[in-house]
């Protein structure tokens, strides 16, 4: 796995150890529900890295950088 790919599984892996940490507190339902919300975004960015990518594209091609 190239460093970058490292580096990007890497992040996404702790970000959702972090949001599962924060599932396990007192949310209200709206912070419960951006969290859920960001925790399938991360779970589905590193699927996409690990998925062989199609043509040679890099799996983040064309995909706007969060703002969050």
């Amino acid at each position: 796995m190239p460093a970058v790919s490292f580096a990007l599984s890497r992040a996404h892996s702790m970000n959702i150890e972090r949001y599962h940490r924060l599932l396990k507190t007192h949310l209200t339902d709206v912070e419960r529900d951006y969290i859920e919300w960001r925790l399938s975004q991360e779970q589905a960015a590193l699927a996409a890295i690990d998925r062989p990518h199609q043509n040679g594209a890099h799996a983040d091609a064309g995909r706007a950088a969060s703002v969050y």
